[in-house]
């Protein structure tokens, strides 16, 4: 099975910038080097994210904030500095998107069909 990627567009203070995007199956935010995070001149937010790196043990990331765009649907998210742009499959849940298992693409739910996250 390949690796899951998807094209989306940044949107910084003076500037837009298209990446393409590593689908990460355990996260909920969005990553790009922190250079790229600096020329974009992303507003940093007021918290961090603490996780487990296999190699370094607990790690905190300072977290900015990011507008983007993706297949043509403008979302939100917390984004972290990252060695490569990646995408959470949770951020991508919560906007109703999901992984197509036969092709590993990226694509919108319709609207009438249910899909994470349930609310109960």
């Amino acid at each position: 099975m390949r690796a899951t990627q998807v094209q989306a567009k940044v949107f910084g203070e003076y500037d837009t910038r298209e990446y393409t995007f590593l689908v990460e199956t355990r996260t909920n935010f969005m990553g790009l080097p922190l250079e790229e995070i600096r020329d974009l001149c992303l507003r940093p937010s007021l918290g961090q994210v603490r996780f487990m790196d296999p190699n370094d043990g607990w790690v905190e990331l300072d977290t900015y904030f990011a507008n983007a765009e993706l297949l043509e649907t403008g979302i939100s998210a917390i984004l972290v500095p990252a060695n490569h742009p990646f995408i959470g499959n949770g951020l991508l849940e919560n906007r109703r998107f999901r992984v197509n298992s036969t092709n590993q693409n990226v694509e919108r739910v319709p609207d009438d069909e249910f899909h994470p996250p349930f609310l109960l």
